[in-house]
């Protein structure tokens, strides 16, 4: 499973080191449970689509792509879905729409 990011009016999407901008592009993550049942760290990776990531090619783009820790609510537990639906949280308080994909 992984996340479409899509640009938005007030959040562009921009290649790095370039000015072309991205309708979209596609995350995938990693994530750690910390042995203490209550905490999870996320790292995303980007990519251009699916098929990029299927090849092993990421896309760096200003896209905040810096792990980030997440302290879980005790009614949550570590799971990659609980995991995704952090990440699409920390992507729309950033700005863009994001939908997370189903596995394919």
């Amino acid at each position: 499973m992984g996340l479409q990011i899509k640009s938005t009016i007030t959040k562009p999407i921009k290649i790095s080191g370039t000015d072309i901008e991205l309708t979209e592009v596609y995350i995938r993550i990693e994530f750690a449970g910390r042995s203490n049942g209550k905490v999870i760290e996320i790292s995303p990776m980007t990519y251009a689509n699916r098929q990029t990531y299927l090849e092993g090619k990421p896309l760096f783009t200003d896209v905040q792509t810096t792990n980030f820790i997440v302290d879980l609510l005790p009614t949550e537990n570590q799971s990659i879905d609980t995991a995704l639906n952090y990440t699409k949280v920390v992507y729309e308080q950033l700005g863009y729409d994001v939908t997370i994909e189903p596995n394919l």
